[in-house]
């Protein structure tokens, strides 16, 4: 029995490797995706709920979003490549943001977080404050 021990080990050692070779060769791996995160903001910093978002690549919509009661948003399954985001609110300016997914830092799977900051509309004349009893 001692003497098969000695046997066995070394050939399910050659018979295992190159099968651990081809099994790297078979693994799936997805496509060059990324993430894109974020959160909007005023000028103060606040997050802005119900804020909507909207990500396009070319002149093309790849997708809208809404962000949540803590001014969150997030796409998913983004291709490598230059986007543009642009985010409108009732009651704000809109902001238009460019997104470079092409960095070689953002390997697939990766999540680009960004703060998206939105300022009050500019008004076209003075505010006059008058007292009230």
């Amino acid at each position: 029995m001692r003497i098969q021990n000695r046997f066995i080990v070394p050939l399910l050692v050659a018979t295992l490797l190159p099968l651990s070779c081809l099994a790297d060769v078979c693994v799936y791996k997805p496509p060059n995706v990324r993430h894109v995160a974020g959160i909007v903001v005023d000028s103060t910093g606040q997050a802005i709920p119900s804020v909507k978002i909207a990500i396009s690549r070319r002149g093309e919509s790849v997708a809208t979003a809404t962000t949540d009661a803590s001014g969150r948003f997030r796409f998913d399954s983004l291709k490598q490549g230059d986007y543009e985001l642009a985010a409108t609110a009732v009651g704000f300016q809109s902001a238009h943001y460019k997104v470079l997914l092409n960095h070689p830092s953002l390997h697939w799977g990766r999540s680009l977080q960004i703060e998206l900051a939105i300022g009050l509309p500019h008004c076209g004349g003075d505010i006059k404050v008058v007292k009230t009893k």
